[in-house]
């Protein structure tokens, strides 16, 4: 636009503007064959079922970027951004006919006085429509993650929260026993620490909503030219997250208030009032398809810094690079107006990954002149407590035993250690050991379903494998 002289009086370079449309059509389809559609339930899966669907989306959206001060006193430069989106989706499926539409935009000021600070303040409405799979997975029954059901034998709820579960007076008092009592059976225990669940798709998904906003500081000091450093304040709101009510949360809520939208996840067996059934028809499992949650709300601080260290000439130069988060809040409200829960600092069944307060990587890397670099990594994750811990009834586990179980995961370091050589212009030969003292993940009770979603016996977040040798070569021609 600055070459039809459209731009600011006190600015050299002109609006810019960019504008466009887009359709795409998504289809998934999966055919198993007989075999996996009638593979029987085991402790590593179920049945597969087939998925024959699409989704479409036609877009179209325009982005404005104008310099309004350049170069000038008390503002080297002060730029405006924004930005508009328009996105229509529609989905047909035999009888059900799916379609949503979204205005999603943003905005962002750019403040730089100096040369040498530069202040950043953004605002963004967006969405994510639901997938196909989230929409449409066929759904079927499963085994779920580690746990037990508090109605059976050996039952750990009241009479009054059981009535709530689904368990009737009798039913109740013969679990109580763990033996028939006036011709009632007790309810079967989930064998091996294993429910079931119905999981799968919903149509009726909409999409998620998301508000977001950023202030951050670049700072790169003149009187230190080889510094370089960005401090990111983070708040992201989102409604109508796509994702499934945590089981130890549907548990613990439809006993303590006996709300429908808790309770009627809770199916039991019409024969035997367990939760342990193979199938629609026969009953026995806990809700797990997907549904729009009440809300999510992330917010925490990024940094990153790097410095450039000149060493003699014999001897090259030491790089430092570092990147961590600071997590202030990961709040979960399940339902629309209900309660909430954090996970900021926790790990645990509900809030399943682990969520250090704060992590790191830090870097340091020496680049000799011989062609030949090395650097040392510092993997940093700060300690996190057992979310069932912390007396908050939506955080509640009914299988958690405070004498037994994990209550505290303490901070841990590792340590990489990798080298690069240079022969020749087209070759880097890489060698190194990840994780060079061998350190072992903390050890986690799974069996008690304190970490859902992570490797057995310890979390994802840790390094699972010990000591790893590399080495590695890449060519360009």
């Amino acid at each position: 636009m600055g070459t039809w002289g459209i731009k600011s009086p006190l600015a050299r370079e002109g609006i810019a503007v960019n504008a466009g449309f887009e359709h795409r059509n998504d289809h998934e389809f999966f055919q198993p064959d007989f075999a996996e559609q009638n593979q029987l339930l085991s402790g590593f899966g179920s049945a597969a079922t087939a998925i024959d669907n699409s989704l479409g989306v036609t877009e179209g959206f325009a982005e404005l970027r104008a310099p309004l001060i350049q170069d000038m006193p008390g503002a080297k430069e002060l730029l405006f951004d924004t930005g508009y989106r328009y996105s229509s989706y529609k989905s047909n499926s035999g009888t059900t006919s799916i379609g949503f539409k979204s205005n999603t935009y943003k905005f962002e000021v750019q403040y730089a006085p100096i040369q040498d600070v530069r202040l950043r303040l953004s605002y963004d409405k967006a969405i994510r429509a639901p997938s196909i799979i989230e929409l449409y997975n066929p759904q079927l029954v499963g085994l779920i993650q580690s746990g037990n059901d508090p109605c059976a034998p050996p039952v750990t709820f009241t009479q009054a929260q059981c009535a709530n579960l689904g368990v009737s007076a009798a039913q109740y008092a013969s679990s109580v026993a763990g033996a028939a009592v006036n011709g009632v059976n007790p309810i079967p225990q989930c064998v091996a620490g294993q429910c079931s669940q119905l999981q799968g798709g919903n149509p009726a998904l909409k999409p998620e909503q998301a508000e977001t906003y950023t202030v951050g500081i670049n700072f790169q000091p003149s009187f230190l030219p080889k510094f370089t450093a960005s401090l990111d304040y983070f708040h992201i709101s989102i409604k109508d997250e796509v994702n499934v009510l945590p089981v130890a949360n549907i548990i613990s809520n439809c006993a303590s208030t006996g709300d429908p939208t808790f309770c009627s996840a809770v199916v039991r067996s019409p024969q035997t009032g367990g939760l342990q059934g193979a199938n629609l028809a026969t009953g026995g499992y806990i809700v797990q398809t997907n549904v729009n949650l009440g809300g999510v709300l992330a917010s925490g601080i990024d940094l990153q810094m790097a410095y450039v260290q000149d060493l003699p000439p014999a001897f090259g130069s030491l790089h430092f690079e570092m990147n961590g988060s600071w997590l202030q809040h990961s709040i979960t409200t399940p339902v629309p107006g209900g309660g909430s829960y954090d996970c900021a600092g926790l790990f645990g069944f509900t809030c399943q990954t682990v969520n250090p307060r704060w992590h790191h990587n830090f870097r340091t890397t020496w680049n000799t002149p011989w062609d030949v670099s090395t650097s040392l990594t510092w993997r940093y994750l700060s300690a996190v407590n057992q979310d069932a811990n912390t007396g908050n009834p939506l955080l509640a586990n009914p299988n958690y035993d405070f004498d037994t179980y994990n209550a505290r995961i303490p901070s841990f370091s590792f340590l990489d250690l990798e080298a690069s050589w240079h022969p020749t212009k087209i070759l880097t030969i890489r060698a190194g050991a990840n994780n060079i003292l061998d350190k072992d993940p903390p050890l986690l009770v799974s069996q008690a379903g304190l970490v859902a979603g992570g490797t057995a016996n310890t979390a994802d977040a840790y390094d699972i494998f010990g000591r790893q040798l590399f080495v590695a070569f890449t060519a360009k021609f």
